[in-house]
């Protein structure tokens, strides 16, 4: 049933930069042995209060479609990546996306195909842990019927993550000025997503076990996928079906986790070391103002342009005799991908605008390659203040760091004094967690998980969003721009209170986001899921159906793909007929 030292396969799409592929190099790191760091070098035991507890280890797999060394986190970066020898990438040949669109449907297509190349490779395998689409699921759970738990982690429904919303949150379109070919377009589109939605939704529910990143999450799954909450029957052969924890429903919240710097002390000597990890955590009041996301429209980034913008403004006219430090606006950056090109272009010009106003310099774009490799205080210098009129704006500068590194990454939460974090309605958000962990204060929407994470006033801000688009005519007269410059504002106008709040956010991830918890609850899903996957292998080849009824669900099942073909035939073929293709 339950394999002690079980192999897990994990499969991810695109295995780049961001809160996902950081989730699911934890969860792999989870299966490996505690006594071996990250490096795979054997860990210290000697002050590990948990070194004569033995836990749990096993070994795993990694299947991608893409993994670019450009573009990915070091522990995966080919060659030296402790992880990059258990990557496998396959299915790269298979397009991201059709030249009319579709990309929701190469997507399907692709994870598809990497379920199929994991599974035949891995026949063995003791679980599956598939994330971001659950197109493989059936394959697995159904069609192959495997001895194996499918563990399905969703970061977020994908069906809310459509274009013309922000993660779930439909912008208002009132239609007016859309020619009746625009509206039967968008009739069709709505047809496309409808197949898929509904796919999503049916491929979720062969899953043996659900699992998602925040509360936020579980509650937007339960309004878009409500079946997928209701009652199993095949879970009356599971023991402790009446639990609420891990065996009750099948849908479990597993928060990302990280390696808190307050573990890191305890397992380390009292001595030097642990003091300078303190002084590293001291807040820097001159330090940089850090915004860490992707490069993506959704990330609302041009909300901490504007902020910054009234915080020049309230500097330039004498309102604090304090310096106003630095912006840096760093993320994931692939250069493959359309979006994160254009955006970038967007903020920078955006903060040109800002800058030309105060007779500032123009905003810097470090490249990828000095992102990547530079570490010490030269990646924060800022350009030259001679001749500024207004001495309080010697340090203001705008500066760009796309694909940072790891080491860039904790260069920057050492050094920085605010680190701000954009996004509306975000699905749970690992940078807070890292700031919070360096002891930074947090400036953040009230929306979605950040309120799961943030203490409101304790850890940092949040502010409350309203509807208003940052990059709309006024935004300065936005309420939301207007909270995130005066929050900001705060903290740098209050070091000791900034200080305090850095060392409760550090205690907060050591309590609640801390490795240790995060290993703990992760080993007793993949228990329940081989057990789950146990119990439902068993089930249904104790019960096999006879030829007839095989052969008449297998029609029924064809007859959906066959309209499927049609749909996306009869859409390529109107495109073709309106010369739009």
């Amino acid at each position: 049933m339950s394999n002690p030292n079980p192999h897990v396969v994990f499969i991810h799409l695109d295995l780049g930069i961001g809160g996902a592929e950081s989730l699911v190099i934890n969860l792999a790191k989870a299966n490996l042995r505690r006594d071996h760091g990250a490096d795979g070098q054997k860990a210290d035991k000697s002050s590990d209060k948990s070194a004569d507890t033995p836990s749990p280890s096993g070994s795993i797999s990694i299947y991608t479609t893409h993994c670019s060394p450009t573009h990915c986190y070091d522990e995966v970066k080919p060659p030296a990546g402790p992880l990059s020898s258990y990557v496998h990438v396959r299915g790269s040949w298979i397009p991201r996306k059709f030249y009319f669109g579709g990309t929701a449907l190469c997507s399907a297509l692709r994870m598809l195909y990497l379920t199929y190349r994991a599974m035949k490779e891995n026949p063995r395998a003791n679980a599956f842990v598939i994330d971001v689409l659950p197109t493989g699921v059936p394959y697995l759970a159904e069609y192959c019927n495997v001895n194996a738990g499918v563990l399905f982690y969703c970061h977020f429904p994908d069906k809310l993550l459509t274009r013309d919303s922000v993660n779930g949150e439909t912008e208002v379109d009132d239609g007016k000025g859309s020619t009746i070919f625009l509206q039967r377009l968008d009739q069709l589109k709505r047809i496309y997503r409808w197949v898929l939605d509904t796919t999503e939704e049916w491929t979720m529910s062969y899953s043996d076990l659900i699992v998602v990143n925040s509360k936020f999450t579980r509650g937007e799954v339960e309004k878009v996928f409500p079946s997928l909450f209701l009652p199993q029957n095949n879970s009356a052969n599971i023991e402790n079906t009446t639990n609420s924890g891990i065996n009750g429903e099948r849908v479990k919240v597993l928060y990302p986790a990280i390696e808190s710097s307050l573990s890191k002390e305890r397992k380390a000597s009292i001595g030097n070391s642990n003091r300078a990890d303190r002084e590293k955590t001291e807040y820097k009041m001159s330090g940089p103002i850090v915004s860490l996301n992707r490069f993506e429209r959704k990330k609302n980034v041009a909300l901490l342009l504007h902020a910054y913008d009234l915080l020049l403004e309230r500097t330039s006219k004498g309102d604090t005799t304090a310096n106003l430090p630095p912006l840096i606006i760093a993320g994931g950056y692939d250069p493959l991908n359309v979006e994160n090109v254009e955006h970038l272009s967007e903020l920078r010009v955006l903060a040109d605008e800002i800058l030309d106003r105060y007779n500032l310099p123009r905003s810097t774009v470090c490249s990828p390659s000095r992102s990547s490799t530079s570490t010490d205080d030269d990646a924060l210098e800022v350009q030259d203040s001679s001749g500024r009129p207004n001495p309080h704006l010697q340090n203001a500068s705008i500066a760009f760091h796309p694909s940072i590194s790891n080491a860039k990454r904790t260069q920057l939460l050492s050094s920085a004094s605010v680190w701000c974090y954009t996004p509306h309605r975000e699905h749970f958000g690992i940078v807070p967690l890292e700031a919070m962990n360096a002891g930074v204060p947090l400036v953040a929407i009230r929306s979605g998980g950040p309120m799961e994470t943030i203490v409101d006033g304790v850890t940092g801000y949040l502010v409350d969003y309203s509807a208003g688009d940052a990059m709309s005519a006024s935004p300065r007269e936005n309420p939301t721009v207007k909270g995130f410059a005066n929050a900001i504002f705060k903290l740098l106008s209050s070091p000791s209170r900034s200080k305090v709040m850095g060392q409760r956010g550090r205690e907060r991830v050591d309590q609640a986001f801390g490795m240790e918890t995060f290993r703990k609850q992760w080993w007793e899903l993949i228990r329940e899921a081989q057990k789950r996957g146990y119990e439902r292998h068993r089930r249904r080849y104790t019960s096999y159906p006879n030829l007839t009824w095989s052969l008449v669900r297998s029609f029924g099942e064809m007859i959906w793909v066959v309209l499927f073909a049609m749909l996306v035939t009869w859409f390529t073929w109107s495109l073709k007929r309106l010369e739009l293709w």
